[in-house]
């Protein structure tokens, strides 16, 4: 399993002129996690790790990978199919269009139990997608879709997307760190 955060929210656009942001939640327990005064990871805000390449410049320190942020909620309340969230860190506008699109996470200790058996989508990341005894690729990324989750698998060096969903599924086995599937013929060359 990846010790990397777990994804938990993407934020989807600024709202209002105060840096309110309204997140793409991409987990149940929303309520607990955007709660006042957690702090949640930023994750791949390219404009963020310019800016922190930038700011450390100026100020004489060497440039490189920008140090992980992360944001506090202050205010957090469900929006439609949304969330609206009020966070320390963002004070206008302009800086919360600077987050469109980058995702939030939290450390996996820092969710809740899983019942027996449970699992996250994120700990299907870098596992490998067999079909018929012939491994296929390797799971880079799962997108959490209305309808059922999206794998995107590395197929020799090419991004392919293949549904999650129980009927396609024959087995996942977390010890040997393989999904066996049953694909539909022809999945992979669309």
């Amino acid at each position: 399993m990846s010790d990397a955060p777990v994804i938990v929210a993407r934020i989807a656009r600024p709202h209002g002129i105060r840096g309110g942001l309204l997140l793409e939640a991409e987990t149940d327990h929303a309520e607990a996690l955007f709660r006042a005064g957690r702090r949640l990871d930023l994750i791949d805000a390219a404009s963020d790790a310019r800016a922190g390449a930038a700011a450390r410049a100026d100020a004489g320190a060497p440039t490189g990978a920008p140090r992980p942020r992360a944001l506090t909620v202050e205010t957090a309340r469900p929006h439609g199919r949304r969330w609206l969230v009020e966070v320390r860190e963002v004070a206008d506008r302009t800086t919360a269009e600077k987050l469109r699109g980058a995702r939030l996470g939290v450390p996996r200790e820092e969710l809740p139990n899983l019942p027996d058996g449970g699992y996250l989508l994120h700990d299907l990341i870098g596992m490998s997608v067999c079909d018929a005894d012939m491994t296929i690729g390797v799971i880079r990324e799962v997108y959490d879709q209305p309808g059922a989750p999206l794998l995107a698998l590395d197929v020799d060096g090419r991004e392919r997307l293949i549904p999650f969903e129980a009927e396609l599924v024959v087995e996942l086995d977390f010890e040997a760190g393989e999904v066996h599937m049953k694909l539909p013929a022809g999945l992979l060359d669309i």
